[in-house]
């Protein structure tokens, strides 16, 4: 027998039609046999019971409808489906008013690794795990004794008796147990006197845990062995503290290095800019073996006890609010040089010598001033120190009604450079040397002194080393051993008048002028103590734009929808006059660089380098367009939409960029023509790029060289991504002849099997520097990787290493800093270590 329950009148009395016909239509029960009792208002269904109301579906042996407080009472081997979470149990009620939810002895699940929480509406989003395989494979499993969803207004969810597992199994492998759980939907989730189960045995006991529904949580255990370490045990546990504060502490044991453990801290009000504020991190080791050395550098005394305490964070001012005043802290300390290059790798490559600095800013449309502490808090390394340096930099803005903007900065500090204990003792070793002049220098037994002499001066590496040479060395290092220093004034404005003219040609004329004033000069090569120079500037850019279009053209292999070829030709020409004092000592001094340098005065900052030039420079640019329903892609599989969709978008399928600088007057190499610089990117669909920087030399002499920088990404299917590239340079005057080429491949063999390679192999020396392997298995529960890796440092040390990883499906991955993944110079694609 079928019964709707707003049609339930046929069952009853006449006095309990009119309460049945009150029942929303919307509630629908269907079962064998009915019964309305018109004094309470309670509908009772039992046999095969079946239950629908709005995203809500039941199934049970027996349930009870209230008319008046909106319950339903289901009984006997439920089954709910809601907000596609399917939950069994012996009990459940529901309120179809209010959305409370309730029940005894209730199981349920979501796809293994995802961030959500049953009832919640919170789903399964998939995403990669080690080996890359992706977690909607599997479930998430869990079971409370007594379980309650709160209201639609409340929104929260509180458990008791809880049990966790992604091991479907009556008997599960492991599994972790809570008496309360806590839940805020797209917050966070709190367990209480937790414990961590292998099988039936309890290994951890914990009694609070907080996990981010947003956050990684993860329990992580990296056992391995790497030369410079030995055998090792990583290990992580990442928690939630209170409502803002994501915690990852670590302990790690190293066979050869000793105990390491320390914690980061990461603020989540700052998640969307989390690597610049918003972290603490701690971390220390006593070191056992703190002179080991795994390359051909020379490698300085270090202590036993080594750290870091690293610090960035951004506090509004009043607070909490985000305001116009902010002061930001970026602080770092470290034990020793060689610290991060012997535990955090990838920090060694990209910030092996951190800042210190603490800066007020202020910011406003028209301009931002910043008021700044850069100090010196780590021995080892030389530092540049402004204490204090207040700066405004002012935004391009118009003038009136004038047609004409103005942009421009202003700075004045007390600037210094001081040293770092092994420069000095080096600069000292150098300064001994040269007193034996030419061939004291020559007869270094270490055989680096004529480089360094030549670095000293700024001569190119290829040079011939001379008295002369030596002479100006002795100077350079004489201004270094005495920490130059100076008081410095730096402003420049410039004002721009941009038009168009018949509507195409565009024509920017430009002329600046300012000043820049040093007194009280410390370590001057000539005595100068005090100097001030006028900054003089006119510039020209020109350009203009012709396109043509080909809508009929359709290749979708090539994702092309239509085609535009747009064509600009531009003209930037610069002039300025900025004679310098050769017995100022530079402190905020160029680098050496294979890119062409900015000749727009206020992006050059440089400022003790800025000198006169003369230069124009020439190119035009292609650019192939097409329609698309995305703004745009990273080359990774990964796009952006548009935010009002559409398929008739711009869409940039590729483009080229060509220019050459016509000097007139060149301040750093004395050329006439530059190098002639080609960019060019090809980023047809998502799931391809191609890229090439290449530049060749125009002339001979210093500063002509050829470069040439290519790379190719590429997901052949959802199984194999392909990423190769190669990185040329030749005849550069500060930079060693290299070709070196490197591949990424990754394959997903089936369900359960990864596979991945890394390879960075020198041409010019014949090396493979860097080779890496790894495969990862999955074990029902848990993903297991194991990697081994081979780095090539030259002079026959090598380095080498084991990483066998276990991962809880339903606890996100994290990458230890063993570095597996090289990535050395930004070489491939980003990665997180």
């Amino acid at each position: 027998m079928t019964v709707v329950v707003c049609a339930l009148a046929a069952a009853g009395a006449a006095s309990g039609q009119s309460l049945l016909d009150s029942l929303t239509s919307d509630l629908n029960i269907r079962g064998i046999t009915t019964t309305m009792d018109p004094e309470t208002g309670v509908a009772t269904v039992t046999g095969d019971v079946h239950i629908q109301y709005g995203n809500i579906e039941m199934r049970c042996g027996s349930a009870q409808y209230n008319q008046t407080t909106g319950e339903v009472i289901a009984k006997d081997g439920v089954t709910v489906w809601r907000d596609g979470t399917l939950y069994h149990g012996d009990s459940i009620t529901y309120n179809s008013i209010t959305g409370e939810m309730s029940g005894k002895n209730v199981i349920s699940g979501i796809g293994a690794g995802s961030p959500g929480i049953p009832g919640t509406g919170i789903t399964s989003t998939g995403g990669s795990t080690g080996g890359g395989f992706r977690r909607t494979a599997g479930m998430f499993f869990f079971r409370a004794e007594d379980f309650h969803s709160g209201s639609k207004l409340e929104n929260r969810i509180d458990a008791s008796g809880i049990s966790f597992t992604s091991h479907d199994l009556q008997v599960p492998n492991y599994h972790i147990g809570a008496k309360e759980l806590t839940v805020y939907p797209e917050d966070k989730a709190i367990l209480k006197d937790v414990k961590m189960y292998a099988g039936r045995t309890p290994f951890l006991y914990l009694p609070k845990l907080t996990k981010s529904l947003e956050e990684d949580s993860s329990l992580r255990l990296g056992p391995g062995f790497q030369s410079r370490w030995g055998a090792f045990l990583l290990t992580q546990l990442a928690v939630v503290h209170g409502d803002h504060t994501y915690a990852k502490y670590k302990f790690d044991l190293r066979s050869k290095r000793g105990v390491g453990a320390g914690v980061d801290f990461i603020s989540l009000r700052h998640n969307a800019n989390r690597q610049n504020f918003g972290t603490l991190k701690l971390y220390g080791v006593n070191d056992t073996a703190p002179n080991t050395n795994a390359t051909t550098a020379t490698r300085y005394p270090v202590p036993t006890n080594r750290y870091r305490v690293n610090f960035q964070h951004r506090i509004y001012l009043p607070g909490p609010d985000v305001s116009t005043w902010y002061l930001d802290f970026d602080i770092n300390k470290i034990s020793d040089i060689h610290f991060y290059e012997d535990f955090f790798f990838s920090d060694y490559r990209t910030n092996r010598e951190p800042d210190n600095l603490i800066s007020l800013i202020h910011t406003n449309d028209a301009y931002v001033a910043t008021l700044l502490a850069k100090f010196k808090l780590n021995n080892f390394y030389r530092t540049t120190t402004r204490l204090p340096e207040l700066s405004v930099d002012f935004t391009r803005r118009p003038l009136w009604n004038t047609g004409i903007f103005h942009q421009g900065s202003i700075s004045a500090g007390i600037i210094g450079e001081v040293l770092g204990n092994q420069e000095r003792a080096e600069l000292v070793r150098l300064q001994t040397l040269g007193g034996g002049g030419l061939p004291g220098v020559l007869a270094d037994p270490l055989g680096t002194a004529p480089a360094s002499y030549l670095s000293l001066i700024g001569a190119p590496r290829t040079a011939t080393l001379t008295a002369v040479d030596v002479a100006q060395g002795l100077g350079a290092i004489s201004s270094r051993l005495a920490q130059p220093g100076y008081a410095r004034f730096h402003t420049y404005h410039e004002l721009l008048y941009p038009k168009t003219y018949m509507g195409w040609l565009n024509v920017t004329p430009r002329i600046g002028a300012g000043m820049t004033s040093y007194g009280g000069i410390v370590g001057s090569v000539t005595g100068l103590k005090n100097f001030t120079r006028g900054i003089f500037s006119a510039g020209l850019d020109v350009s203009f734009k012709v396109s043509k279009s080909w809508s009929d053209v359709q290749v979708p292999v090539l994702g092309l929808n239509g085609i535009r070829h747009v064509f600009q030709p531009y003209l930037n020409y610069s002039y300025l006059d900025a004679a310098q004092n050769a017995g100022v000592p530079a402190i905020d001094r160029l680098s050496p660089t294979t890119r062409p340098r900015s000749i727009d005065v206020p992006l050059f900052t440089a400022v003790d380098s800025l000198r006169s030039w003369n230069v124009a420079r020439i190119g035009f640019r292609n650019l192939f367009q097409t329609k698309r329903d995305y703004l745009g892609s990273n080359g990774y599989g990964n796009f952006w939409e548009t935010p009002e969709g559409g398929d008739n978008q711009t869409y940039t399928w590729a483009g080229i960029n060509t220019y050459v600088n016509v000097f007139g007057k060149d301040p750093e190499y004395g050329r006439s023509l530059s190098n002639v610089y080609n960019e060019m990117f090809w980023v047809p669909v998502p799931w391809a790029t191609l890229r090439s920087d290449v530049q060749l030399p125009l002339g001979t002499g210093v500063g002509s060289f050829t470069e040439a920088n290519n790379s190719v990404t590429w997901l052949l299917n959802k199984n194999v991504s392909l990423e190769m590239g190669h990185q040329y340079i030749y005849d550069h005057p500060f930079f060693r002849n290299s070709s070196l080429l490197y591949t990424r491949f990754y394959a997903r063999l089936n369900e359960d099997f990864g596979f991945n390679t890394y390879h960075i192999y020198e041409a010019a020396s014949g090396i493979l520097q860097f080779q890496s392997y790894s495969f990862s298995k999955d074990l029902s529960s848990w993903i297991a990787s194991f990697g081994l890796m081979s780095r090539n440092n030259g002079a026959g040390v090598s380095d080498f290493g084991l990483l066998l990883s276990f991962t809880l499906k339903d606890f996100p991955k994290f990458n230890f800093d063993l570095d597996m993944d090289p990535n050395p110079g930004g070489r491939g694609s980003n990665s997180n270590r």
